[in-house]
Parts: structure tokens; sequence; C-alpha cells
């Protein structure tokens, strides 16, 4: 995968991603976060979010989910930006449902890590 810095982000967008990582990884336990989709194509335009896979530790629990997306929207508010996440546990993305389909393959083929 490739790194932040081999990507075009806006200013606003590159604060709001490295404001949401240091976020998350405070409260908890993540393995990965990646951008994926358009943005890393090169194929966004003014109206495109900005996908991002977390992958956690634990097990995915419905508060989990919410706080992370509490945080997101705090960040996309303050930064003015769309960012989208995909939040899943490690074993289901290493085992689980997500490691057959199709976006599993696009992240790891694509994916930049933040």
């Amino acid at each position: 995968m490739r790194s932040l810095n081999q990507i075009t982000l806006m200013p606003n967008q590159y604060k709001a991603v490295t404001k949401l990582k240091k976020r998350v990884n405070a409260v908890f336990d993540i393995v990965e976060m990646v951008i994926f989709g358009s943005i890393v194509r090169g194929e966004s335009d003014n109206e495109s979010d900005l996908d991002i896979l977390i992958v956690t530790k634990l097990p995915m629990e419905r508060a989990i989910r919410h706080q992370i997306t509490d945080i997101v929207c705090e960040i996309n508010l303050e930064y003015d930006t769309n960012l989208s996440t995909l939040v899943i546990d490690q074993t289901a993305w290493q085992s689980g449902l997500y490691s057959v389909l199709p976006i599993h393959q696009e992240i790891l083929a694509e994916g930049v890590v933040i």
C-alpha cells in the first residue's frame, strides 16, 4: 500500500485525516486506517467523499461504531470535509465476510495508509 504523502489531498482534507487518526487512535485500538476510492484513483471531483477504512483490533460493537461516527462528524464540520468511514474489526476484515468481497481486494490494491 502507498503512504499518505503519495496522494494529493486538499489542505483541509489532509488536516481532517490526520486529526481523525489522532483522535481515533487515542480512544480505540486501531490496526490500520486506509484511504481508498475515487480520491486515491485520481477520479474525484468537488462532490466526492473521502473513503476511509478503519480496522479495529477488538470485535466491532455498535457503541464503538457510534463513537467513531461522532468523531468523524465533528471533524467533517470542523474542516468542511466529507469523510466517509467503513469501520470493521480485524477478524471480519482478515477472515470474515469482508475478506471475500471485491472491496477488500480494491483496498489492498489501491489503498493509502494513513
